[in-house]
C-alpha cells in the first residue's frame, strides 16, 4: 500500500499485470499514460499510481480526470482497482460507482 493512499483528494489507480500483458500493455506505461492524461487538469503524481488533486480546484480536477479514465478502453480493459479520496481519509471505489452508472465502460 502507498503511504499517499489516504491523502484528501488524491485517487490510486491500479492495473492488473497479467490484463495488461494480454492486451499488449506494459504495465509501467499504462501508469505514465495515466500521468499524461491527468496533468491537464492539474494532478500531481505522488507515485507510480497515486495521484493528488490540483490544490486550486480539487473537486473539479478529481472528478474530471476520473471521468475521463472512466471512459478509456486501454484503462478499463486493465484495472485491478481505481480508489478515489475526497474530503475524508475514506476510500471510495470509483469501478464500483463506474459500474453502477455507467456499466457499458466495464469490460469483463
Amino acid at each position: 500500500m502507498s503511504i499517499y493512499q489516504a491523502t484528501p483528494w488524491s485517487f490510486t489507480i491500479e492495473f492488473d499485470e497479467s490484463k495488461a500483458r494480454d492486451h499488449g500493455y506494459d504495465i509501467n506505461e499504462l501508469y505514465d499514460c495515466v500521468d499524461k492524461n491527468v496533468q491537464r487538469y492539474g494532478l500531481t503524481r505522488l507515485s507510480r499510481g497515486t495521484w493528488k488533486a490540483n490544490e486550486n480546484d480539487r473537486v473539479e480536477s478529481q472528478c474530471l480526470a476520473l471521468s475521463l479514465l472512466s471512459k478509456q478502453e486501454w484503462v478499463m480493459k486493465n484495472i485491478a482497482a481505481l480508489t478515489a479520496f475526497e474530503n475524508s481519509t475514506e476510500p471510495i471505489d470509483y469501478v464500483n460507482i463506474v459500474k453502477e452508472l455507467f456499466p457499458e465502460r466495464i469490460y469483463a
